[in-house]
């Protein structure tokens, strides 16, 4: 699974909570909430080696499409984090199964809505 997940996470660009938590919850039983904190885990050295690999390969060579995005969205994504890390122990895991999956499916839709 976790060859799997790499693979899939690198070559879309993502960190792999959209493949690792369903894997987590489905092929181990893990429950939603640890999951979730296994996935950040799981994500971090996924990350890190794609970034690595893409910079070696001159992804970021052409910086100008990313400075109006990086910085807002990584600042976003820091107050979102620690937001999400105290609210952890107080949604239930029913709650947060539902907006997995409303999330993915939306995303989902877009990604193939987007090709036609």
């Amino acid at each position: 699974f976790g060859l799997a997940i790499g693979l899939v996470s690198s070559l879309l660009g993502v960190a792999g909570g959209e493949i690792i938590i369903p894997t987590l919850v489905f092929a181990f039983g893990v429950d939603m909430k640890t999951a979730g904190t296994a996935s950040l885990l799981i994500s971090f050295p996924t990350v890190l080696v794609g970034l690595i690999q893409y910079a070696s390969r001159g992804a970021f060579r052409d910086r100008s499409p990313l400075k109006n995005t990086i910085t807002p969205m990584s600042i976003g994504s820091v107050i979102g984090a620690i937001i999400g890390g105290m609210l952890a122990g107080i949604v239930p895991a029913l709650a947060l199964k539902l907006t997995l999956g409303v999330i993915l499916n939306i995303s989902a839709f877009r990604v193939f809505h987007k090709s036609r």
